[in-house]
């Protein structure tokens, strides 16, 4: 190997599969970087660095369904940015727990990709992940093509904290982190749940949020 390239080491973009020459995110090239959806509008309910749209909405698809934790490496900076940004207390620590994947689809992808988000995200906040505080108690219908009144009734009691855990839920400050944000069902269903279970705050963080549902 080139004594270069084991110090410059190439890498791929993954929003356009491009070899990346230099970027400010090595997981992201320069083109890529600049075309990113921002979220401009500001909402009460949750916070989004990006809309659901290109090149975003592929990244996330390829994260959700090819196991892909370089997306979630390229995309946890502008989730810990909005932290830092928008959301951290100087009287509040916050523990970050990722929405849960039902056990069948777990079993089905292997893996979860909104605690990989939640564990790239942590490397930059220093913040504690607990994945194990909040269950899903049943699969529920894939929600794609439901109406939001649909989507909650889908949601609604989907999620728990367990008997045992509740002790470790109870007056803490959660991070609630999932992929995309679409009409607020499912993680507003995971709020419920930890409310419940007597956490002192829960704030809503997502890679994305479709902005026109």
């Amino acid at each position: 190997m080139n004594p270069v390239d084991w110090w410059l080491p190439n890498y791929t973009c993954q929003a356009c599969g491009k070899e990346i020459q230099y970027s400010d995110n090595q997981y992201l090239c320069s083109q890529c970087m600049n075309n990113l959806p921002i979220m401009q509008e500001a909402t009460t309910t949750h916070y989004a660095p990006f809309r659901y749209a290109e090149p975003v909405r592929s990244m996330i698809l390829s994260l959700k369904y090819n196991d892909n934790g370089l997306v979630a490496k390229a995309l946890a900076p502008y989730l810990a940015a909005i932290y830092l940004h928008c959301i951290k207390q100087a009287d509040k620590t916050f523990i970050i727990v990722p929405v849960p994947l039902a056990k069948s689809r777990f079993r089905e992808r292997g893996f979860n990709q909104s605690l990989l988000l939640a564990r790239e995200v942590a490397e930059y906040l220093t913040l504690p992940v607990r994945d194990d505080l909040l269950v899903r108690t049943r699969k529920t219908v894939i929600q794609k093509h439901m109406d939001a009144a649909t989507r909650a009734q889908n949601m609604q009691g989907a999620f728990t904290v367990p008997l045992e855990k509740v002790a470790n839920v109870r007056g803490q400050n959660v991070l609630l982190i999932d992929d995309v944000y679409t009409t607020g069902a499912t993680t507003g269903a995971c709020k419920d749940a930890l409310r419940a279970a007597g956490a002192a705050d829960v704030q809503i963080l997502t890679v994305a949020a479709v902005t026109d549902f």
